[in-house]
């Protein structure tokens, strides 16, 4: 868990749309959602192109956070040794099946625009997204979270920047053996009640993410 936004769940939930810059990465993201989820017993499930599963449980050993194997549904989007010939609409048509069966609160994805390279309409990619989300606010709760990181520049992020509760853009700050730590979080939060408000943190750590305040323009 990312400790300094400890105790504002009520916050960053909903739609958070996560755009990567540089060799930033949005994995303290995806660490803090899932602990989160299991500090308070949710069920999660995370939808990945990048990392294992084996790779998910050795990062959380080291980060301290619990894995409980029956409040995880583990969907690789694409198989080991599976074909190259991918229909991308039959595989986003199939995860939303396999996602709604789960009854998962928390759906976190490591990313989201895998789907544009594999040939899916940036519209396309936003509605596949909202369709799900759509299904965790009828069907789950409305403190539901779903997480769409983008690790390239698409255009299916930039659609979903003015549609998402929260919008976060991930920047390096420095340099180190290709670590993912060292970088910086701008948050755009989005309210029905207010006024949209920035928020920035410093990410640093490996095992323990920590965070401090700063400034944004």
């Amino acid at each position: 868990m990312i400790k300094i936004l400890k105790g504002q769940e009520d916050v960053f939930n909903g739609l958070v749309v996560c755009e990567e810059l540089g060799n930033a990465s949005s994995l303290p993201m995806v660490l803090h959602f899932l602990s989160v989820a299991s500090t308070s017993n949710q069920k999660v499930t995370i939808i990945t192109s990048k990392y294992t599963e084996t790779n998910y449980k050795l990062v959380c050993s080291k980060a301290g956070i619990r894995w409980v194997p029956s409040q995880i549904n583990f969907l690789e989007v694409l198989q080991p040794f599976g074909s190259f010939d991918v229909d991308v609409k039959q595989m986003m048509d199939d995860l939303i099946e396999k996602i709604s069966g789960h009854g998962a609160s928390v759906i976190l994805f490591d990313d989201a625009s895998l789907f544009e390279q594999l040939g899916a309409k940036p519209v396309d990619v936003v509605i596949f997204l909202h369709k799900i989300y759509s299904h965790l606010k009828k069907s789950i709760a409305e403190s539901s979270v779903l997480f769409a990181p983008f690790s390239i520049c698409s255009t299916a992020s930039t659609l979903l920047q003015t549609r998402c509760r929260v919008f976060v853009q991930m920047t390096p700050v420095g340099h180190g053996f290709g670590k993912d730590a060292s970088s910086k979080a701008v948050f755009t939060i989005r309210s029905q009640s207010g006024p949209t408000t920035k928020k920035g943190i410093l990410l640093s750590g490996e095992r323990t993410i920590n965070g401090s305040w700063v400034s944004v323009e």
